[in-house]
C-alpha cells in the first residue's frame, strides 16, 4: 500500500486574506464537496492569531452551521472562537440537539466516519452518518482559522502556519502524538468493534488491510400503536444503512482518510450522529503499513527486515466485541 499524501500536496495554491479580528488567516481548497475558491500564501509568516474561545457551544455551532452556505471563512471564524472542547460535546438549543467530536478517524466509510478522541482510559468513539450532498467537507490544513477551529488551539494552528509542525495540532486532537501514531496506523491483529447507533448497530471488523462493515437491527413486534422504525425528518436521515461491505482500511471519502484529524459538526437525530460540517487535515507525518516479511525458497531462511519508519503500535482500545457501544 502506498503511503499517505503529504499536507502539502493536499493544499493547492494559495493567497493570504484578511480575517476577523485583525488576524492573518489562510483559506485553503478543500478536496470534498464544497466549492470555495480561495487559497493561501505558503510562506507562513507574520501570523496573529487572538481568537478567545468564548463563544458558547450550542451559539458556535448553530451560528457555524447557518453561516457556511454563504460564508465559510466566516463560520470558521465563529467555531474558532468556541469554548475549548477538546473531545465531544452535545448541546440542545431552540429543540435542536447540536453535536460536535475533535478526534482521529479511525475508518472513513462512504456512509459513515468513526472517529476516536483522546480521553483516558479509553478514547471516546462515536460514528458519524454522512449524508452525501449535504454533509461539506473542508481541508483546513492551510487555513490559520481553519486549523484553529479543528483544534481549538491558537498555539497549535500557528505552529502549522509558521514552521509546518503539525505535531501539537496532533496532540489537541488526539491527546497525544503517541495516541495519533497508533490510531493512523494499520492494527497489529484482528480487532472488532460494534456501534449502537439509534436502532441499528454496526459492527466493524479491521484487519491491517480491510475493514468489514455489518449492520443490523433488532426485531420489533408489529405493533399497530408502536411504528418498527422512529420517524425521521429525510433532511436529518442517513442515506442508508450498510449491511454488509467490505472496504480497504485506508478508503478515501471526500479527501478524509485513516488517521486524519477532524472536526466534526452536526446534530443528533433519534439516536444517530448525523455530520453536517467536517473540518479535517492531513498529519505532516507518512504512515505506512509494515509490508509482508519476505520467504526464502533456500534452505537457510532470509530474515526480512521491517522498515524502520513502519510505527509498531497496539490496536486502539475499542469497546469490546462481546456487546455493544452505546453513544
Amino acid at each position: 500500500m502506498k503511503g499517505r499524501t503529504s499536507m502539502k500536496a493536499r493544499l493547492g495554491v494559495a493567497t493570504a486574506i484578511v480575517v476577523g479580528g485583525g488576524a492573518i488567516g489562510v483559506a485553503a481548497v478543500a478536496t470534498g464537496s464544497h466549492n470555495t475558491s480561495t487559497n493561501a500564501q505558503s510562506s507562513a509568516y507574520g501570523y496573529t492569531l487572538n481568537f478567545h474561545h468564548t463563544m458558547s457551544e450550542g451559539a458556535a455551532l448553530s451560528t457555524a452551521l447557518q453561516q457556511w452556505s454563504h460564508s465559510h471563512q466566516k463560520a470558521m471564524t465563529t467555531l474558532a472562537q468556541m469554548k475549548p472542547m477538546r473531545t465531544f460535546a452535545q448541546t440542545t438549543l431552540h429543540h435542536t440537539t447540536f453535536a460536535a467530536q475533535r478526534g482521529i478517524v479511525l475508518i472513513a466509510n462512504k456512509q459513515f466516519l468513526l472517529v476516536q478522541s483522546a480521553k483516558n482510559p479509553s478514547g471516546t468513539l462515536h460514528l458519524w452518518w454522512l449524508q452525501p450532498g449535504t454533509t461539506a467537507f473542508a481541508n483546513v490544513s492551510g487555513n490559520a482559522t481553519g486549523l484553529v477551529a479543528l483544534t481549538g488551539s491558537n498555539n497549535a494552528a500557528l505552529q502549522a502556519m509558521r514552521h509546518n509542525n503539525m505535531a501539537p495540532a496532533q496532540a489537541a486532537v488526539a491527546g497525544s502524538m503517541a495516541a495519533a501514531r497508533r490510531m493512523a496506523a494499520p492494527v497489529t491483529k484482528t480487532t472488532t468493534i460494534t456501534v449502537q447507533t439509534g436502532n441499528t448497530t454496526i459492527t466493524i471488523t479491521i484487519t491491517r488491510s480491510t475493514a468489514r462493515v455489518n449492520a443490523s437491527s433488532p426485531s420489533v413486534p408489529a405493533t399497530p400503536s408502536v411504528p418498527a422504525t422512529p420517524s425521521v425528518p429525510a433532511s436529518a436521515t442517513p442515506s442508508g444503512t450498510p449491511m454488509a461491505t467490505t472496504q480497504p482500511v485506508f478508503t478515501t471519502v471526500n479527501g478524509v482518510v485513516k488517521g486524519d484529524m477532524v472536526f466534526v459538526v452536526g446534530e443528533r437525530v433519534h439516536g444517530q450522529l448525523v455530520a453536517k460540517l467536517v473540518l479535517f487535515a492531513a498529519p505532516t507525518t507518512t504512515v505506512t503499513p509494515t509490508p509482508s516479511p519476505s520467504v526464502s525458497t533456500s534452505a537457510t531462511p532470509t530474515t526480512s527486515t521491517t522498515p524502520t519508519t513502519a510505527p509498531t503500535t497496539t490496536a486502539p482500545t475499542v469497546a469490546p466485541s462481546g456487546g455493544p457501544t452505546h453513544f
